[in-house]
């Protein structure tokens, strides 16, 4: 019978790997979606005699396997030009945009900007980011400089309007996913901390382009493929330990 109820976690563990897979391939266009990994972990074992010898030694026998929790790859995904001069893209794995939100600032990678009514700059969740970014009624064209510096143009002036922010964690991998590119803190994650952004820096932002996603096509294909034989070989462990309890009972006719 234990058979039964190890194999049947072994099934359900290649489920979610399975799950898993199929919401890396769905946002596999979606940007700056970080993919995630699924981590298991072994179940209690049971002790079922000691071994004899000079030393001996307890027996035991494994309860299956349970989901220890997923991981989220922060590294980057490729860049792409879209032409479109409110479309930033962070250059290198650090860092998040800072957006304010009435019960506390959401983070995200994702650059695709646009205005309100008053000209404010907003992501397309319609949350402002930090600070209030507001563009005049009449400039020809924006700028934003690689240390995050946003100027406007109208003919031979310049105006600087501002600086966008971005904020580090020291362990991004526990940020809590909410849904539409947006990341919260968590007590895990860490405080944000506030970055300084150089022209020369590892971090820099890019205008007139969007990062896309970093799920790897390749590779969750092949996982695909190792989860569905695992799968398919432990429900063959069910079949056995099921055609095993038959033949116990038969065997009291």
């Amino acid at each position: 019978m234990k058979a039964l109820y190890t194999a049947a976690t072994g099934m359900n563990a290649q489920q979610t790997r399975l799950d898993n897979i199929a919401n890396n391939l769905a946002n596999v266009n979606t940007t700056a979606y970080k993919k995630q990994s699924a981590s298991f972990e072994d179940l209690l074992y049971e002790e079922v005699g000691v071994a004899g010898g000079d030393e001996a030694r307890g027996i035991q026998v494994g309860g299956g396997v349970t989901l220890a929790g997923t991981n989220r790859d922060h590294g980057a995904g490729a860049l792409t030009s879209t032409g479109q001069p409110l479309d930033i893209a962070i250059r290198g794995e650090d860092g998040f945009f800072v957006l304010e939100a009435e019960d506390g600032n959401r983070y995200t990678r994702d650059g695709h900007f646009t205005l309100d009514s008053d000209g404010v700059l907003v992501s397309q969740s319609g949350l402002p980011l930090s600070g209030q970014l507001a563009l005049p009624e009449e400039y020809d064209a924006i700028h934003v400089g690689e240390d995050g510096t946003i100027s406007v143009t109208s003919g031979e002036y310049e105006e600087v309007i501002g600086q966008l922010e971005l904020a580090r964690f020291v362990n991004p991998g526990a940020l809590e996913a909410l849904g539409g590119n947006l990341y919260g803190a968590t007590e895990a994650s860490g405080q944000p901390d506030i970055m300084e952004l150089r022209a020369s820096g590892p971090t820099t932002l890019i205008q007139y382009h969007l990062e896309g996603s970093n799920v790897d096509i390749a590779s969750e294909l092949i996982g695909m493929i190792e989860a569905q034989r695992a799968y398919e070989l432990t429900s063959k462990v069910v079949q056995a330990a099921d055609e095993n309890l038959q033949t116990a009972v038969n065997l009291k006719r």
